[in-house]
């Protein structure tokens, strides 16, 4: 009788875990879809994007950079930037947001760590777009286009997972 009781025990966790991975792939293909959807693409990640910029700009003044930003380009007297597609952190919100919304937890723990992932999401590509630019303004390009092609982006998508990680072993059992 135990070991009847392990099997279907064992049963329900990988069909869990399949349900999950359906849930979270079909999550994040339509929410990526809709980014390329151009009303919102206009509508949402343009703004988002500009704002990011307006943003940045901002906060290299706060540290006596002179900073000119036209639209979602950064630009100095030594080097330019713009910000696109893939540079604002929307895919990595969007996997994160998708694990957050497949995992079994309630709606109340889902929200606080769409909020919490968003907010550490916002602020690593801040810090991502600062040292990039910082690089370009240095001139240290080959550092720059490593750094960019290699490391940013899989950074911000990494500390996504580790937040999720972390928040799976916070977060409360949704109730049936």
């Amino acid at each position: 009788m135990v070991r009847a009781t392990e099997r279907v025990d064992n049963l329900r966790r990988k069909w869990a875990a399949a349900g999950f991975v359906l849930v979270f792939a079909l999550l994040a293909l339509v929410l990526i879809g809709l980014t390329r959807w151009s009303f919102v693409d206009e509508n949402l990640i343009l703004p988002y994007t500009r704002w990011l910029a307006r943003l940045s700009g901002h906060v290299f003044a706060v540290f006596g950079v002179s900073v000119n930003v036209e639209g979602t380009f950064l630009r100095h007297s030594a080097f330019a930037v713009d910000i696109r597609r893939g540079c604002d952190g929307v895919v990595a919100t969007i996997v994160l947001l998708s694990a957050l919304l497949a995992f079994p937890a309630s709606w109340r723990d889902r929200l606080r760590g769409a909020v919490m992932g968003f907010a550490l999401i916002f602020v690593l590509n801040l810090v991502r777009i600062f040292v990039l630019f910082g690089l370009g303004i240095a001139g240290q390009m080959a550092v720059f286009n490593f750094v960019h092609t290699y490391v940013a982006q899989m950074a911000v998508i990494a500390a996504a997972m580790v937040f999720w990680v972390y928040w799976t072993g916070t977060a409360r059992p949704r109730r049936s």
